[in-house]
Parts: structure tokens; sequence; C-alpha cells
């Protein structure tokens, strides 16, 4: 049960108060990648993952302490360095074992997981809406945006990207539209729940369980 391991293997995670613990679980998340063995396109996503979660934590840089640099947006401490570093690395640890699974194993084998584990039917549901209309917010996105192009090919990059930000909001709207449409033709067809995925019995979950809790005890 691989929404258990992560569960549990994040719990482990976020109560570590020091980052030489967090260098333990390191070797989790390797064997993690080395059972699934994942898509190469996984690693650009989990470099994307690690500069954004880099960027949500970049304040706590300039927590007052001792300086070490001087820059144009404050003071960067030790003290805020070993604070972000913590920060960042439980959260990319944590957040790196769902993307791994649920890009090696595929959404429909966590939702598949979650009925298993008796996960309260509409909550299921309305994650497996979500996953299927985020394909479509992703169509209408590329849609608007070559009308953009098609309209806009002679005007400056500033008003370009200012004309594109204001289509965010209109994307969100079209998306919800056509949601609601593909939903009603759906009732109409018949439907009642999305069909059961098969889950397959691994042991190997169980043992990086095991293994991360034996970690946490060192």
């Amino acid at each position: 049960m691989y929404l258990i391991f992560i569960f549990i293997y994040a719990l482990l995670i976020v109560t570590r108060t020091s980052l030489v613990e967090l260098f333990y679980f390191l070797p989790v998340l390797m064997a993690l990648i080395l059972l699934l063995k994942p898509k190469r396109a996984l690693f650009k996503h989990l470099g994307f993952l690690l500069g954004f979660e880099g960027l949500l934590f970049i304040l706590a840089l300039f927590t007052p302490g001792k300086p070490v640099v001087t820059t144009p947006l404050g003071v960067i401490t030790y003290e805020g360095i070993q604070r972000f570093s913590l920060l960042l690395g439980k959260a990319f640890l944590s957040s790196s074992a769902v993307v791994v699974v649920s890009n090696s194993l595929g959404f429909p084998y966590i939702l598949a997981e979650m009925e298993t584990l008796h996960f309260p039917r509409i909550l299921v549901l309305t994650l497996a809406f979500t996953y299927r209309y985020l394909e479509l917010f992703e169509e209408e996105a590329l849609r608007m945006k070559r009308a953009l192009d098609s309209r806009a090919f002679n005007i400056g990059k500033i008003e370009y990207y200012k004309k594109l930000g204001m289509l965010i909001g209109e994307i969100f709207a079209r998306a919800y539209m056509r949601s609601v449409r593909i939903h009603w033709a759906m009732l109409s067809r018949g439907f009642g729940e999305f069909p059961k995925v098969a889950e397959e019995r691994r042991v190997e979950p169980i043992a990086l369980t095991l293994i991360a809790l034996g970690v946490a005890l060192l």
C-alpha cells in the first residue's frame, strides 16, 4: 500500500528537527525510485519541484542571526541558511515520494488504493474528476494561447504578456463551462461511477515503510 508508505514517510520527515536526520531518508527515496523505475522525464519534474519549493522558502534565508552575506533583499544569516535547508529538505523529500509514486504507477492506481482504504467516496470521485479535467484545462489554455498568438504577432513582449495574463481568468471560466457540459453528457449516458481499477498487492511499500521506521529510530 503505497499510500500508507507515503503517509508514514512524510510524517516521519516533517517531525525531524535537524538537517542531518533528513539525509538518512534520502536512501529511502532512492530505493523507491529504483523499485518503481520511472521514466527519465520524472527527473525534470523533480528539478522543477525543487526550484519551486526553493522559491517558496527563500524568505527563510533572512532569519535574524549571524550575518553571512548582504544582498539587496536583506542579510542572509547562518541561521537562515540552516532553516531554509531544513524546510526545503522536508518539503522536497516528502513531495518527491508522491511524485514518483503517482508518475510511475498512475493516478488510477492511487484512486484504487484510496478505495481499498475506504476513503470517503465523494473525495475519491472529486479527485478522479480533478485528474480528468486537468487535461481539459490544458487543452483550453493551449487553444486560447494559439488564438492570442495568431492575433498578437505584431505587438511588443510587454503587451503580449499583459494580454496573456488577462486570459488566465477566462481560461478557468471556459474550462469550468466545458467540464459542466461534459458532466451533463456523462450523466445522460448513464454515468454512475468510474470503473474500478484492479490494485496489485505489492510487498515493496511494506518493506520501504519498515525501512523508513527503522531510519527514524536511528
